[in-house]
């Protein structure tokens, strides 16, 4: 059917040239398996937004603790906290490592894999992963080159991405369209 979306193979996901390190030949998936930059952007959009509501309601639901429960200190607000570190270090390693990408990655049909190899990632290199793009946060002009890198790497690939050896990629692909038949 017409628009329906179909699994990359895994001959479009593995890499394109030789697997020897140091080969001159082009590697990793085909361009049409690569996730965009703005769908990446629409997944961190997505990925904030839901964590930021989380922590809104652990933080209003410890206020409400604080206001009405008679409690006399503000110890409920520790749970935004130890939410607030359960996000950091949990969420994207572990939604990476197990189903492919966080929540904002799969409603945006993308997936991170290893770029090798083109399997999952293991919970050591997302957390690696992750912590990369942290780190890039804290340094103002890594900030910056982090995201700017994808735009011009062929492989679509932002810094973060370099340190583990990742790509993302679409987890879904449009059909190509049927070439036009010349009339005669």
């Amino acid at each position: 059917m017409r628009g329906m979306n179909v699994t990359p193979t895994p001959e479009q996901i593995l890499p394109a040239g030789p697997a020897y390190p140091g080969s001159p030949a082009a590697q990793g998936p085909a361009p049409g398996v690569l996730g965009n930059q703005g769908l990446r952007l629409l997944a961190l959009l997505i990925d904030s937004a839901l964590a930021i509501g989380v922590l809104f309601l652990v933080s209003l639901g410890a206020g409400l603790v604080v206001t009405f429960g008679g409690s006399s200190d503000n110890t409920p607000f520790y749970a935004t906290v130890l939410v607030a570190l359960a996000l950091l270090f949990v969420y994207s390693p572990l939604w990476t490592a197990r189903w492919g990408g966080t929540a904002g990655k799969l409603l945006c049909g993308l997936s991170v894999v290893r770029l090798a190899d083109g399997r999952p990632l293991s919970y050591g290199a997302a957390l690696g992963r992750h912590l990369a793009h942290l780190g890039m946060w804290v340094v103002p002009v890594l900030s910056l080159l982090d995201p700017l890198s994808c735009l011009w790497d062929g492989l679509r690939r932002c810094l973060h991405d370099k340190v583990v050896g990742s790509v993302v990629i679409r987890r879904r692909m449009r059909p190509a369209p049927a070439a036009a038949v010349p009339r005669s």
